[in-house]
Protein backbone atom coordinates (compact mmCIF):
# COMPACT_ATOMS: atom_id res chain seq x y z
CA UNK A 1 0.00 0.00 0.00
CA UNK A 2 2.91 2.26 0.45
CA UNK A 3 4.67 1.56 -2.18
CA UNK A 4 1.28 2.64 -4.27
CA UNK A 5 0.71 5.32 -2.04
CA UNK A 6 4.45 6.39 -3.35
CA UNK A 7 3.58 5.46 -6.91
CA UNK A 8 0.52 8.38 -7.35
CA UNK A 9 2.47 10.96 -5.68
CA UNK A 10 5.27 10.80 -7.79
CA UNK A 11 2.83 10.69 -10.74
CA UNK A 12 0.49 13.44 -9.72
CA UNK A 13 3.59 15.85 -8.60
CA UNK A 14 5.03 15.10 -12.43
CA UNK A 15 1.33 15.97 -13.89
CA UNK A 16 1.15 19.10 -11.53
CA UNK A 17 4.87 19.89 -12.59
CA UNK A 18 3.86 20.00 -16.45
CA UNK A 19 0.57 21.71 -15.95
CA UNK A 20 2.12 24.40 -13.65
CA UNK A 21 4.84 24.79 -16.72
CA UNK A 22 2.44 25.33 -19.52
CA UNK A 23 2.40 29.14 -20.75
CA UNK A 24 -1.07 31.12 -21.23
CA UNK A 25 -1.93 31.90 -24.71
CA UNK A 26 -1.64 35.00 -25.53
CA UNK A 27 1.31 35.52 -22.72
CA UNK A 28 4.64 37.03 -23.48
CA UNK A 29 8.67 35.99 -23.36
CA UNK A 30 11.52 37.67 -23.49
CA UNK A 31 15.68 36.84 -23.44
CA UNK A 32 15.08 32.77 -22.32
CA UNK A 33 11.93 30.78 -22.34
CA UNK A 34 12.40 27.98 -19.68
CA UNK A 35 10.88 25.15 -20.61
CA UNK A 36 10.93 21.35 -18.45
CA UNK A 37 14.60 22.21 -16.99
CA UNK A 38 16.12 23.41 -20.34
CA UNK A 39 16.30 26.64 -22.07
CA UNK A 40 15.77 28.33 -25.54
CA UNK A 41 17.47 31.67 -26.27
CA UNK A 42 14.56 34.16 -27.51
CA UNK A 43 16.41 36.80 -29.98
CA UNK A 44 14.96 40.21 -30.66
CA UNK A 45 12.30 41.63 -28.23
CA UNK A 46 8.68 39.87 -26.83
CA UNK A 47 7.26 36.70 -27.99
CA UNK A 48 3.58 35.74 -27.40
CA UNK A 49 2.80 32.03 -26.65
CA UNK A 50 0.41 31.37 -29.66
CA UNK A 51 0.12 27.62 -28.32
CA UNK A 52 1.44 25.42 -25.67
CA UNK A 53 0.47 21.69 -26.61
CA UNK A 54 1.25 17.88 -26.26
CA UNK A 55 2.89 16.95 -29.55
CA UNK A 56 1.26 15.08 -32.09
CA UNK A 57 4.64 12.91 -32.89
CA UNK A 58 3.73 9.26 -31.16
CA UNK A 59 5.70 6.43 -32.62
CA UNK A 60 4.64 3.67 -30.60
CA UNK A 61 7.82 1.60 -31.85
CA UNK A 62 10.55 3.75 -30.09
CA UNK A 63 9.14 2.62 -26.74
CA UNK A 64 8.30 5.12 -23.95
CA UNK A 65 9.46 8.72 -24.02
CA UNK A 66 6.63 10.07 -21.61
CA UNK A 67 5.26 13.75 -22.72
CA UNK A 68 5.94 15.49 -25.49
CA UNK A 69 5.27 18.91 -26.15
CA UNK A 70 5.09 21.94 -28.78
CA UNK A 71 4.75 25.11 -28.19
CA UNK A 72 4.51 28.08 -31.28
CA UNK A 73 5.57 31.26 -30.53
CA UNK A 74 5.12 34.37 -32.37
CA UNK A 75 7.07 37.64 -32.81
CA UNK A 76 4.88 40.20 -34.16
CA UNK A 77 5.73 43.27 -36.35
CA UNK A 78 2.98 45.77 -37.01
CA UNK A 79 0.30 43.41 -37.28
CA UNK A 80 2.30 40.83 -39.24
CA UNK A 81 3.34 37.86 -37.85
CA UNK A 82 7.60 38.86 -38.31
CA UNK A 83 9.01 34.90 -36.57
CA UNK A 84 7.21 32.08 -35.61
CA UNK A 85 9.45 29.88 -32.92
CA UNK A 86 8.57 26.37 -33.11
CA UNK A 87 9.71 23.99 -29.96
CA UNK A 88 9.60 20.25 -29.82
CA UNK A 89 10.81 18.99 -26.46
CA UNK A 90 10.59 16.20 -23.88
CA UNK A 91 8.93 16.83 -20.61
CA UNK A 92 10.40 12.95 -18.82
CA UNK A 93 14.01 12.27 -19.76
CA UNK A 94 14.74 8.95 -22.02
CA UNK A 95 17.06 6.41 -22.06
CA UNK A 96 18.17 5.85 -25.80
CA UNK A 97 18.46 8.87 -26.93
CA UNK A 98 16.66 11.16 -30.05
CA UNK A 99 19.49 11.56 -32.42
CA UNK A 100 19.56 14.28 -34.98
CA UNK A 101 17.13 15.82 -37.42
CA UNK A 102 16.84 13.68 -40.54
CA UNK A 103 16.85 17.61 -42.42
CA UNK A 104 20.90 17.99 -41.22
CA UNK A 105 21.70 15.20 -43.37
CA UNK A 106 20.14 16.48 -46.57
CA UNK A 107 22.12 17.63 -49.74
CA UNK A 108 18.82 19.65 -51.04
CA UNK A 109 19.06 22.56 -48.48
CA UNK A 110 20.64 26.04 -48.46
CA UNK A 111 22.84 25.07 -45.53
CA UNK A 112 22.82 21.31 -43.05
CA UNK A 113 25.44 21.21 -40.95
CA UNK A 114 26.22 18.61 -38.34
CA UNK A 115 28.51 20.34 -35.54
CA UNK A 116 28.70 17.19 -33.43
CA UNK A 117 27.82 13.77 -33.19
CA UNK A 118 29.31 11.16 -30.48
CA UNK A 119 27.13 8.57 -29.35
CA UNK A 120 23.66 9.76 -27.85
CA UNK A 121 25.43 13.59 -27.59
CA UNK A 122 24.66 15.53 -30.55
CA UNK A 123 23.94 19.16 -32.32
CA UNK A 124 22.83 20.40 -35.73
CA UNK A 125 21.45 23.30 -37.37
CA UNK A 126 20.44 23.74 -41.03
CA UNK A 127 18.65 26.53 -43.23
CA UNK A 128 15.65 25.90 -45.75
CA UNK A 129 12.32 26.77 -46.74
CA UNK A 130 8.72 25.83 -45.22
CA UNK A 131 4.71 25.84 -46.75
CA UNK A 132 2.65 26.00 -43.90
CA UNK A 133 0.99 22.67 -43.87
CA UNK A 134 -2.69 21.52 -45.49
CA UNK A 135 -2.84 19.18 -42.84
CA UNK A 136 -2.49 21.20 -39.91
CA UNK A 137 -0.69 19.40 -36.43
CA UNK A 138 -2.53 19.86 -33.30
CA UNK A 139 -0.32 23.20 -32.32
CA UNK A 140 -0.82 24.82 -35.58
CA UNK A 141 -3.99 24.60 -35.08
CA UNK A 142 -4.17 26.38 -31.91
CA UNK A 143 -1.44 29.09 -32.96
CA UNK A 144 -3.43 29.74 -36.13
CA UNK A 145 -6.95 30.24 -34.54
CA UNK A 146 -4.89 32.40 -32.16
CA UNK A 147 -3.43 34.71 -35.00
CA UNK A 148 -7.05 34.58 -36.82
CA UNK A 149 -8.52 36.11 -33.06
CA UNK A 150 -6.03 38.71 -32.99
CA UNK A 151 -6.41 39.75 -36.47
CA UNK A 152 -2.49 39.08 -37.41
CA UNK A 153 -1.23 38.30 -41.09
CA UNK A 154 0.56 35.33 -41.39
CA UNK A 155 2.76 34.16 -44.86
CA UNK A 156 2.23 31.20 -47.06
CA UNK A 157 5.95 30.32 -47.47
CA UNK A 158 8.65 31.15 -44.52
CA UNK A 159 12.31 30.67 -44.16
CA UNK A 160 13.48 28.06 -41.73
CA UNK A 161 16.71 27.96 -40.05
CA UNK A 162 16.38 24.89 -37.79
CA UNK A 163 18.27 23.66 -34.70
CA UNK A 164 19.00 20.00 -32.67
CA UNK A 165 20.88 19.25 -29.95
CA UNK A 166 19.86 16.44 -28.22
CA UNK A 167 22.12 13.88 -25.23
CA UNK A 168 21.05 10.22 -24.10
CA UNK A 169 18.01 11.81 -21.95
CA UNK A 170 16.83 14.82 -23.29
CA UNK A 171 16.18 16.94 -26.53
CA UNK A 172 15.47 20.47 -28.41
CA UNK A 173 14.59 20.92 -31.40
CA UNK A 174 14.11 24.48 -32.72
CA UNK A 175 12.89 26.01 -35.63
CA UNK A 176 12.79 30.17 -36.23
CA UNK A 177 10.26 30.92 -39.16
CA UNK A 178 11.46 34.19 -40.68
CA UNK A 179 8.48 36.00 -43.23
CA UNK A 180 9.73 37.27 -46.21
CA UNK A 181 7.28 40.27 -46.56
CA UNK A 182 8.22 41.66 -43.73
CA UNK A 183 12.01 41.79 -44.60
CA UNK A 184 11.21 43.43 -48.04
CA UNK A 185 10.83 40.47 -50.12
CA UNK A 186 7.58 39.28 -52.42
CA UNK A 187 5.97 36.90 -51.20
CA UNK A 188 5.30 33.81 -53.11
CA UNK A 189 1.93 31.65 -53.38
CA UNK A 190 3.24 28.69 -54.48
CA UNK A 191 1.54 25.04 -53.33
CA UNK A 192 4.99 23.07 -53.72
CA UNK A 193 7.90 23.28 -52.08
CA UNK A 194 10.36 22.74 -54.98
CA UNK A 195 8.70 24.97 -56.82
CA UNK A 196 9.76 28.13 -54.34
CA UNK A 197 12.41 30.99 -54.90
CA UNK A 198 13.99 29.39 -51.99
CA UNK A 199 15.02 26.55 -53.47
CA UNK A 200 19.10 26.67 -52.96
CA UNK A 201 19.22 26.36 -56.53
CA UNK A 202 17.73 29.59 -57.66
CA UNK A 203 19.16 31.68 -54.71
CA UNK A 204 22.48 33.14 -56.82
CA UNK A 205 19.69 34.43 -59.20
CA UNK A 206 17.75 36.56 -56.22
CA UNK A 207 19.94 39.04 -54.77
CA UNK A 208 17.19 39.78 -52.22
CA UNK A 209 16.25 36.23 -51.03
CA UNK A 210 20.32 35.23 -51.34
CA UNK A 211 21.00 38.16 -49.05
CA UNK A 212 18.55 37.55 -46.75
CA UNK A 213 19.48 33.56 -46.61
CA UNK A 214 22.90 34.25 -46.27
CA UNK A 215 22.32 36.29 -42.80
CA UNK A 216 20.49 33.27 -41.77
CA UNK A 217 23.19 30.87 -42.49
CA UNK A 218 25.62 32.99 -40.71
CA UNK A 219 23.72 33.74 -37.59
CA UNK A 220 22.54 30.01 -37.16
CA UNK A 221 26.46 29.77 -36.68
CA UNK A 222 26.55 31.35 -33.33
CA UNK A 223 23.01 30.81 -32.41
CA UNK A 224 23.95 26.81 -32.31
CA UNK A 225 26.22 27.41 -29.66
CA UNK A 226 23.85 28.84 -27.46
CA UNK A 227 20.88 26.12 -27.87
CA UNK A 228 23.47 23.83 -26.64
CA UNK A 229 23.59 25.48 -23.47
CA UNK A 230 20.07 25.99 -23.20
CA UNK A 231 19.81 22.05 -23.23
CA UNK A 232 22.04 21.68 -19.90
CA UNK A 233 20.23 25.35 -18.69
CA UNK A 234 23.65 27.03 -18.77
CA UNK A 235 22.26 30.20 -20.16
CA UNK A 236 23.18 33.83 -18.67
CA UNK A 237 20.15 35.88 -18.13
CA UNK A 238 21.47 38.89 -19.43
CA UNK A 239 22.73 37.69 -22.76
CA UNK A 240 21.02 40.01 -26.07
CA UNK A 241 20.55 37.90 -29.16
CA UNK A 242 19.90 39.80 -32.29
CA UNK A 243 17.60 38.61 -35.20
CA UNK A 244 19.50 37.72 -38.73
CA UNK A 245 19.93 40.96 -40.64
CA UNK A 246 20.43 41.36 -44.05
CA UNK A 247 21.68 44.04 -46.41
CA UNK A 248 19.32 44.00 -49.43
CA UNK A 249 20.00 44.98 -52.75
CA UNK A 250 23.28 44.34 -52.05
CA UNK A 251 25.15 42.78 -55.44
CA UNK A 252 26.39 39.24 -55.14
CA UNK A 253 29.81 40.59 -55.84
CA UNK A 254 29.37 42.80 -52.56
CA UNK A 255 28.54 40.04 -50.40
CA UNK A 256 30.77 37.51 -51.71
CA UNK A 257 33.54 40.18 -50.95
CA UNK A 258 32.36 40.64 -47.76
CA UNK A 259 32.44 36.68 -47.73
CA UNK A 260 36.43 37.03 -48.93
CA UNK A 261 37.41 39.87 -46.19
CA UNK A 262 35.75 37.70 -43.29
CA UNK A 263 37.94 34.59 -44.86
CA UNK A 264 40.90 36.84 -44.35
CA UNK A 265 40.45 37.66 -40.94
CA UNK A 266 40.11 34.21 -39.89
CA UNK A 267 43.61 33.31 -41.65
CA UNK A 268 45.21 36.90 -39.87
CA UNK A 269 43.80 35.08 -36.01
CA UNK A 270 44.92 31.62 -37.45
CA UNK A 271 41.48 30.19 -37.23
CA UNK A 272 42.01 28.57 -40.72
CA UNK A 273 45.40 28.13 -42.22
CA UNK A 274 47.06 29.87 -45.57
CA UNK A 275 45.87 26.72 -47.00
CA UNK A 276 42.67 26.49 -46.32
CA UNK A 277 42.17 30.13 -47.00
CA UNK A 278 43.61 29.80 -50.08
CA UNK A 279 40.87 26.86 -51.18
CA UNK A 280 37.73 28.73 -49.91
CA UNK A 281 38.63 31.59 -51.50
CA UNK A 282 38.91 29.63 -54.65
CA UNK A 283 35.79 27.79 -54.06
CA UNK A 284 34.69 31.43 -54.03
CA UNK A 285 34.93 32.34 -56.86
CA UNK A 286 34.08 29.15 -59.02
CA UNK A 287 31.17 28.19 -56.73
CA UNK A 288 29.91 31.60 -55.01
CA UNK A 289 28.60 30.62 -51.42
CA UNK A 290 27.61 27.57 -51.97
CA UNK A 291 24.27 26.28 -51.83
CA UNK A 292 23.79 23.07 -49.94
CA UNK A 293 25.38 20.65 -47.15
CA UNK A 294 29.11 19.20 -47.63
CA UNK A 295 27.53 15.69 -46.67
CA UNK A 296 28.07 13.05 -49.38
CA UNK A 297 25.81 10.86 -50.78
CA UNK A 298 25.41 7.20 -49.75
CA UNK A 299 26.01 6.55 -53.56
CA UNK A 300 29.12 8.12 -53.45
CA UNK A 301 30.62 7.10 -50.68
CA UNK A 302 29.91 3.79 -51.93
CA UNK A 303 31.80 4.26 -55.01
CA UNK A 304 34.95 5.65 -53.35
CA UNK A 305 34.69 2.81 -50.87
CA UNK A 306 34.92 0.36 -54.00
CA UNK A 307 37.47 2.40 -55.89
CA UNK A 308 39.86 2.74 -52.79
CA UNK A 309 39.16 -1.11 -51.95
CA UNK A 310 39.75 -2.61 -55.89
CA UNK A 311 43.41 -0.12 -55.80
CA UNK A 312 44.59 -2.52 -53.03
CA UNK A 313 43.20 -5.91 -54.14
CA UNK A 314 44.08 -5.56 -57.61
CA UNK A 315 47.56 -5.11 -56.58
CA UNK A 316 47.68 -8.14 -54.90
CA UNK A 317 45.95 -10.24 -57.61
CA UNK A 318 48.08 -9.28 -60.47
CA UNK A 319 51.09 -11.25 -58.57
CA UNK A 320 48.61 -14.26 -57.99
CA UNK A 321 47.20 -13.79 -61.41
CA UNK A 322 50.92 -13.77 -63.30
CA UNK A 323 52.03 -16.85 -61.36
CA UNK A 324 49.15 -18.94 -61.74
CA UNK A 325 49.13 -18.38 -65.60
CA UNK A 326 53.06 -17.15 -66.74
CA UNK A 327 51.85 -15.11 -69.04
CA UNK A 328 51.79 -11.08 -68.96
CA UNK A 329 49.18 -11.27 -71.17
CA UNK A 330 46.62 -13.33 -69.91
CA UNK A 331 47.43 -11.99 -66.26
CA UNK A 332 46.33 -8.50 -67.42
CA UNK A 333 43.04 -10.17 -68.84
CA UNK A 334 42.24 -11.50 -65.62
CA UNK A 335 42.58 -8.48 -63.69
CA UNK A 336 40.79 -6.32 -66.40
CA UNK A 337 37.88 -8.49 -65.95
CA UNK A 338 37.88 -8.85 -61.76
CA UNK A 339 38.43 -5.31 -61.88
CA UNK A 340 34.96 -4.65 -63.90
CA UNK A 341 32.96 -7.62 -62.39
CA UNK A 342 34.27 -7.43 -59.09
CA UNK A 343 33.89 -3.65 -58.56
CA UNK A 344 30.42 -3.71 -59.83
CA UNK A 345 29.24 -6.24 -57.51
CA UNK A 346 31.00 -4.64 -54.79
CA UNK A 347 29.40 -1.47 -55.20
CA UNK A 348 25.72 -2.79 -55.03
CA UNK A 349 26.43 -4.85 -52.78
CA UNK A 350 27.64 -2.07 -50.38
CA UNK A 351 24.83 0.28 -51.48
CA UNK A 352 22.33 -2.61 -50.81
CA UNK A 353 23.77 -3.16 -47.19
CA UNK A 354 24.40 0.13 -45.71
CA UNK A 355 20.78 1.24 -46.81
CA UNK A 356 18.65 -1.35 -46.53
CA UNK A 357 20.49 -4.47 -44.41
CA UNK A 358 22.90 -2.16 -41.93
CA UNK A 359 23.22 -3.48 -38.30
CA UNK A 360 22.40 -0.53 -36.15
CA UNK A 361 25.61 0.74 -34.06
CA UNK A 362 24.77 0.33 -29.79
CA UNK A 363 26.54 3.65 -29.23
CA UNK A 364 24.37 5.59 -31.62
CA UNK A 365 21.14 7.23 -30.71
CA UNK A 366 18.11 6.60 -33.35
CA UNK A 367 16.82 9.43 -35.52
CA UNK A 368 13.83 10.65 -34.13
CA UNK A 369 11.64 13.39 -36.19
CA UNK A 370 8.43 15.19 -34.92
CA UNK A 371 5.45 16.36 -36.32
CA UNK A 372 6.23 19.91 -37.15
CA UNK A 373 4.02 23.24 -38.17
CA UNK A 374 5.09 22.98 -41.84
CA UNK A 375 6.75 21.05 -44.56
CA UNK A 376 10.08 21.36 -45.99
CA UNK A 377 10.43 18.77 -49.23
Amino acid sequence: MMRLLLAVAVITGLTCHAEAATFATGSSVERVLRIDGKQVPLPGGSWVVAADTASDWNDQSIGAFGYLRTLVLFRIVGGHVDTMLEINTNVLPTTDGWGMAADCARTDLVLAVVRYRAGWDGSCYFVTHTLLARDPTKAWRKARDFAILKGLQLSRVWLTAGFRTADRSDVLDVRFHFAPETRGIVPETVDRWQDSGWMSAKLDSDPQRYAFAHAVSDWTVSYSALIDAGLKNRLPDDDAITMPQAIYGAPLADVLARRRAELGLLRQAGTITPEEYTAQVTALKDQGLGSSSTAPDLSVVTAVKAISYRVIVSVSHIFVDYYWTGNYVAAGALEVLQITINSTKFYFHELAWAKYMGIPRTDSARTIDFKYIGVDA
